[in-house]
């Protein structure tokens, strides 16, 4: 029981750290390089502070393999709960991963084409400011929003599990519930309907996920996971 409950509590560490760092990557991109419909702009925040962006790109990749090892972890506290909805958790952070980790090529494509590269010479710099504009939408809007799409069963299959075993309150398991809907009708207005308040049904999305995310974190880290023996579930 002990060995679960630190378990959790790991699990609840690397969450975290999931979160700054990804956290980090995300909004330094949106609220401190991209400039709305000014592809010069962006291209010179890019130029102007290039190690902050580059390490944006770490930080991005770095909250990836945290987030692989937090599936691992919570996968082995939840696979005797039930494992069908344990494999779907896991996998579907797996697919999260591995999505983050092919979109970062488009953030890497915008310092590529930024880099005045004798190869590049034959692009003028407006067009060149539009490729890097260009690949930074790619990450930010639709690369986002493909793996959005497995956060989708990731955090239903999470919300189940915990409803199902009772580790944590019950509550938390609701808000994970509420999150995957939240973030389905963001991701069908994002690719169905981009024209209808986009922002605001991914504002809506992200205020439900920091309220549900943020206090399973901090459960998992300080109270843990309130495990009972197998025989005591059954009974």
């Amino acid at each position: 029981m002990n060995s679960s409950k630190n378990r959790a509590r790991l699990a609840g560490l690397l969450w975290l750290l999931v979160a700054v760092t990804g956290g980090f990557s995300l909004f330094y991109v949106r609220s401190k390089v991209i400039v709305s419909g000014d592809a010069a702009a962006t291209a010179g925040n890019i130029l102007a502070s290039e190690f902050l962006f580059r390490a944006a790109i770490v930080s991005n990749l770095f909250s990836q393999v945290l987030f692989f090892f937090f599936g691992l972890m919570m996968y082995r506290l939840f696979k005797e709960v039930n494992k069908a909805l344990a494999t779907v958790f896991l996998t579907s952070i797996m697919m999260t991963v591995a999505i983050a980790v092919v979109n970062a090529f488009n953030s890497f494509g915008a310092l590529l084409v930024l880099s005045q590269a004798d190869y590049l010479k034959a692009f003028t710099t407006e067009q060149l400011n539009a490729l890097a504009m260009i690949f930074l939408r790619l990450n930010n809007s639709f690369g986002q929003g493909l793996l959005e799409i497995f956060w989708v069963p990731f955090y239903f299959s999470f919300g189940l599990l915990i409803i199902k075993s009772g580790y944590l309150p019950k509550i938390l398991g609701i808000m994970m519930l509420l999150m995957s809907v939240g973030f389905a009708i963001n991701i069908l207005d994002k690719f169905l309907i981009p024209q209808f308040y986009p922002a605001l049904f991914t504002r809506l999305a992200m205020t439900l996920s920091a309220l549900g995310v943020l206090p399973t974190i901090f459960w998992l880290l300080i109270k843990g996971a309130k495990v009972q023996p197998l025989e005591d579930q059954a009974a």
